[in-house]
């Protein structure tokens, strides 16, 4: 858009220069009516008509002509800019203030850069939404920023790939709180989701097409509903195949054919999934098997995506480096989809108001040291107290000093917390 601006602005000053000169004036133009002389003038104010100027007998035009012609600056329309269009049998047509002109004005304002009040762009990529925030007529909406959800499904999702969620409020069987601050919230309904892509022992390929990408109350990525089809195929072909959600991959839009298979490798595109001894090394990809025929394990939230630095065909295996910077080993058997997961800008995202987290089911997080004695072993005391004593679980466990570095594996080749 910056080069396409720039190239509108030399062009259009080369314009208005030529129109002042001697060279181009309306004498010029004798074959043109009162109208289209008008709008020579009107040129050099910055207006440009639509007119088919002669350029047989002046050079300085045709070579703006042929420069023009050459540049190949599109707009989508055919158009060199949205003010002038490509020379052709001798004549060059500036669009401005006619029916012509408006509509192709119009084409070029539909590909501008759409920005909020405050001057943000807004992305219309449905798998890159923008977190964007809205005027603060409220105080909660000043500390406000949510994902933009325009371009996304809003209907609700297809009833036989979803069930209902029983509310756990942090419980498991026995009744006891195993998660702390958790509680209330919405009602959800989960969405299944195929991570597998394709059965361990299948054949051949498996075609699918984006039907809609859609919001996942569940995870922080999005999701993309597949219908199990040719791109081309008919209309009873396509009410009989099935359907199927995905976590969706940045870069894919409606309509776009995924390709899946386990025995044979695949075009490197978004959203192609296939396994690892098929896929380029420095490849990206996400949703990566830890065993073959599991299910997608690695790479799952919004925005993350994993490398592939190297594989064995006599070890049979990979080396991924992850999104910690750890570097692990994965059979080459395992299916990888290719790209990142979508929704990257989930991570800039704020509530901005603690009812808004009490929608996602979080409950408030109290600190010990604000409780009464008999609540924690902190508790109590006059004032803002320090306890006495090291900080300790409401059992009086020890809470820092404790180590928290997983036991390494024979996989891990580099763990996150050594990588630098």
């Amino acid at each position: 858009l910056q080069r396409v601006d720039e190239g509108m602005a030399a062009v259009s000053n080369m314009l208005r220069g030529l129109v002042r000169s001697a060279s181009v004036s309306r004498s010029a133009f004798p074959a043109l009516g009162p109208a289209s002389q008008q709008g020579v003038a009107a040129l050099g104010r910055r207006q440009p008509p639509v007119l088919q100027v002669p350029v047989g007998a002046n050079r300085n035009f045709s070579s703006v002509a042929s420069g023009l012609a050459a540049s190949r600056l599109s707009t989508g329309s055919g158009n060199v800019f949205p003010c002038l269009a490509a020379a052709s049998n001798g004549r060059v047509v500036l669009l401005g203030t006619s029916s012509v002109a408006s509509g192709a004005r119009g084409m070029a304002t539909s590909k501008r850069t759409k920005r909020t009040w405050y001057g943000m762009r807004v992305s219309d990529d449905p798998t890159a939404p923008s977190v964007v925030r809205r005027k603060p007529t409220t105080p909660s909406l000043r500390h406000t920023a949510m994902v933009d959800k325009t371009y996304l499904w809003r209907g609700r999702p297809v009833k036989s790939l979803t069930f209902g969620l029983r509310k756990k409020a942090g419980r498991n069987n026995t009744g006891r709180i195993t998660v702390w601050h958790r509680g209330g919230g919405n009602k959800r309904k989960y969405r299944m989701i195929d991570f597998r892509r394709a059965n361990l022992h299948s054949e051949g390929v498996r075609y699918t097409v984006v039907e809609r990408i859609e919001y996942d109350p569940n995870r922080s990525a999005l999701i993309a509903l597949l219908r199990h089809c040719k791109a081309d195929a008919t209309e009873e072909e396509k009410a009989k195949s099935a359907l199927s959600y995905i976590v969706c991959p940045r870069g894919i839009v409606v309509g776009s054919e995924l390709q899946a298979s386990r025995s044979q490798g695949l075009d490197v595109l978004p959203g192609n999934a296939m396994p690892l001894r098929f896929i380029p090394t420095g490849t990206i990809v996400h949703n990566v098997e830890l065993y073959p025929g599991h299910g997608a394990q690695l790479a799952r939230s919004a925005g993350t995506s994993i490398q592939l630095l190297e594989r064995n065909e006599e070890t049979g295996y990979a080396l991924l480096r992850l999104q910690s910077k750890e570097q692990r080993y994965v059979p080459i058997d395992c299916i990888a989809t290719i790209g990142k997961v979508s929704n990257p800008e989930y991570k800039n995202e704020s509530w901005g108001k603690a009812g808004r987290s009490r929608w996602f089911g979080w409950r408030p997080t109290v600190r010990g040291s604000a409780m009464n004695p008999i609540d924690h072993p902190m508790g109590g005391g006059e004032g803002k107290s320090k306890g006495g004593h090291h900080p300790t679980t409401p059992w009086g466990r020890k809470t820092k000093g404790l180590r928290t570095v997983r036991k390494r594996g024979p996989l891990i080749r580099t763990p996150r917390f050594k990588a630098k």
